[in-house]
């Protein structure tokens, strides 16, 4: 196989399977597994070729029926999306497929999943690495589209005037009336520093996500709310915007950290970066929660914090079956008039914060 990626060596084999007729259209492709143990990898790898193929076309993925080959000699997508009334084909939108692996997507892919099992509806994965939102609309087809990545505005504006069926799932388009279901992140900012401040915290820090995201707008609009409301001191230096993960949240920690402003507290906008600062924190001799509280969003399990972290669970999962349900009911035209959701968080106190016990930190 030389340099070419496993995935891709078994998309090219089932493809040419498919060209020489081994695999008809309506026949089923091999499952997931079945293709992991045939070529000696991972299953998600096997995931990843089926689902490539799904995203090219060659390939569906039906409920409860695998990934089935399509009948690429019809000029048939048109008439096939209008034989789909009942059934619609309903698209999820990804940025990148390795975003399969994190637990933010994956809990809201389960999400999906399970309210699929009571919606008659299909499902479709795709992948917008490389490839515009106009060339996406004109090659694939379905009825209605989750949009699960982060868009810019002229991308989503371009879907709304092609009219194209959609739900944004954690993002919004300000002053536009578009499907969107997220988070509350507003309110989670609120939750988390209130929180904290009953613990009598008054310098509180926040690593909040990449600059332009929505969720770092709304959480940066909360926490300069809240530093009101509590009559908190102003200080800029302790908000700052950084990208995802855990190596992320422990260079912006480090560097607010050498800077020589030390917040007593520290809300991450994901449990990840929220590690990163602990690990930060003890290379600066500072001991969590005894000398800094943390707070993390996402209750992702999987985050490697050497103390149980107190977190804010956005309950992914439900913003996927919201998403679906929305969807669905947009397609058969009972959508409500206000197709904006939002999904309340709720703060799960564990062991990473604890009441401030240097006094004069309060002041």
């Amino acid at each position: 196989m030389g340099n070419i990626p496993v995935y891709q060596h078994i998309k090219e084999v089932l493809r040419e399977e498919i060209r020489q007729g081994k695999y008809k259209p309506g026949d089923k492709l091999p499952s997931s597994n079945e293709l992991a143990a045939m070529f000696g990898t991972s299953r998600n790898t096997s995931v990843k070729a089926l689902t490539e193929l799904v995203f090219e076309g060659v390939a569906s993925a039906a409920k409860g029926s695998g990934t089935v080959v399509n009948d690429l000699s019809s000029a048939a997508f048109p008439s096939h999306r209008k034989l789909r009334k009942e059934c619609p084909d309903i698209g999820l939108l990804l940025a990148d497929l390795d975003d399969l692996n994190h637990p933010y997507i994956s809990r809201v892919l389960q999400g999906i999943s399970g309210r699929a099992k009571t919606l008659s509806c299909t499902i479709r994965i795709f992948c917008i690495k490389n490839a515009s939102i106009a060339e996406f609309i004109k090659q694939h087809p379905f009825d209605g589209l989750i949009v699960i990545t982060e868009l810019p505005d002229s991308s989503i504006l371009l879907l709304k005037r092609q009219k194209v069926p959609f739900v944004l799932l954690g993002n919004d388009l300000a002053g536009e009336e578009i499907a969107s279901v997220a988070n509350d992140s507003f309110s989670g900012v609120f939750n988390a520093m209130r929180h904290l401040h009953k613990l009598g915290h008054r310098r509180i820090g926040v690593l909040s996500g990449p600059s332009g995201r929505n969720v770092t707008a709304c959480g940066y609009l909360a926490y300069r709310q809240m530093l009101q409301e509590l009559g908190l001191a102003e200080d800029e230096c302790f908000f700052k915007a950084c990208d995802w993960g855990e190596a992320a949240g422990y260079e912006e920690f480090s560097r607010l950290l050498k800077s020589g402003r030390h917040p007593t507290a520290l809300v991450a906008f994901e449990d990840y970066m929220a590690c990163g600062a602990i690990r930060a924190a003890e290379d600066f001799g500072i001991r969590v929660p005894e000398e800094l509280s943390v707070i993390g969003f996402g209750n992702y399990t999987g985050a490697p914090s050497p103390v149980p972290l107190t977190t804010v669970d956005a309950f992914n999962g439900e913003l996927g079956a919201k998403s679906l349900e929305l969807i669905t009911e947009i397609l058969k035209g009972k959508a409500p008039p206000d197709r904006k959701i939002f999904v309340k968080p709720l703060l799960i106190e564990r062991d990473s914060c604890r009441p401030l016990v240097n006094r004069k930190d309060k002041k």
